[in-house]
């Protein structure tokens, strides 16, 4: 799973890539999990930030 802002969605679209396989059927795959919005808001952030740091890192 990816957390992506709208830019880095529309930048993937655009260039072609395959950001994330089909939603369907999710229920099945391994480690699949439903969660309450909260949560997935909460590491969803986490996922940002970490991925935010690591864009920060390789600039510098």
């Amino acid at each position: 799973m990816t957390a992506a802002s709208l830019a880095e969605v529309i930048e993937i679209r655009d260039c072609g890539d395959l950001a994330e396989g089909a939603l369907r059927e999710w229920k099945e795959s391994d480690g699949a999990a439903e969660m309450t919005g909260q949560e997935f808001e909460s590491t969803w952030a986490a996922a940002r930030e970490t991925l935010d740091a690591d864009r920060i890192e390789e600039t510098s």
